[in-house]
């Protein structure tokens, strides 16, 4: 005789099957960290690049669609308006030259040194600045008062010298060395025939300017300027978005910007590319 719950266990379909199971490692694809943190460093480093050179192309399509304004319309609540003519000191305030060739108004300088980096060479910059007076932008006899403090410039360069080991700087730029300490600490070496002992010997010193008389394009908002003297209107320009004190046209001006804003523009293409590959596996592990 077969006991009715030994029946039971033997036809119970749930506890054969239960019995038979063996449950299969769930499968864990493994991530290298290296090249997922290089990655995630490239995509930030892209992204960032991308959005500098994107604010470029926006500036210099702002200062195409700058309006023209004559000096003399002026009332003190115009916004991103453009005016052209010839640069005038006020007061007859000027700035020295970094480098020689007469007074400015405006200036930015950038002294750069060659220095071997890898199997390469590039150009470092050791200092570099910019200043500005006020001054301003005469049209038909009558000026508009700029006051350049929070300006973008945008010069041509209007002096480059270039130094070899040795090779004793001009007047105007060892003046320059004297006074700057950042400049004066950093010695140059020798060359000695595809050798170089000490530092790398070569050096770089631009210059880029604004002086009076020179023809000059500003580019901002005007607001009020009672105290302004007979000759000027009773309006200046001294702040705006974007503001901008060129030595060019608006469209050299804006063309410019552009050329500016290629390189990041490159590079971060460049480090997005290379995001997507280092991060490839990273995201098919993850989807």
């Amino acid at each position: 005789m077969v006991a009715l719950h030994d029946v039971a266990v033997a036809s119970d379909p749930v506890s054969v099957t239960l019995g038979t199971l063996d449950p299969a490692p769930l499968a864990v694809s493994a991530v290298d960290p290296v090249p997922t943190a290089v990655g995630a460093a490239a995509l930030v480093v892209g992204l960032a690049c991308l959005a500098y050179g994107a604010l470029g192309a926006r500036e210099a399509a702002r200062v195409l669609r700058a309006t023209a304004t004559d000096p003399r319309g002026l009332d003190g609540t115009e916004r991103r308006i453009r005016v052209t003519g010839r640069a005038a000191a006020v007061d007859d305030e000027t700035l020295p030259s970094p480098f020689g060739g007469g007074p400015c108004l405006c200036v930015e300088y950038d002294v750069s040194e060659l220095r071997s980096q890898g199997k390469g060479q590039s150009w470092v910059t050791i200092d570099g600045g910019e200043a500005g007076v006020s001054f301003r932008v005469e049209d038909g006899g009558t000026g508009v008062r700029v006051d350049p403090a929070a300006a973008t410039f945008s010069f041509e360069v209007d002096e480059k010298i270039k130094l070899d080991a040795g090779e004793e700087p001009p007047e105007r730029v060892r003046g320059f060395i004297d006074t700057v300490d950042e400049v004066d600490a950093t010695e140059t070496g020798y060359e000695v025939g595809p050798l170089t002992i000490g530092d790398d010997p070569r050096r770089r010193y631009v210059q880029r300017a604004l002086r009076p008389g020179d023809e000059v394009t500003v580019v901002g908002d005007s607001e009020a300027f009672p105290d302004a003297p007979v000759g000027e209107v009773k309006s200046r320009i001294a702040d705006g978005s974007p503001f901008v004190v060129s030595d060019a046209s608006a469209r050299r001006t804006a063309l410019r910007q552009v050329g500016r804003s290629a390189v990041p523009v490159v590079f971060g293409a460049v480090a997005l590319a290379v995001a997507g590959v280092t991060l490839s596996p990273a995201v098919g592990a993850i989807v």
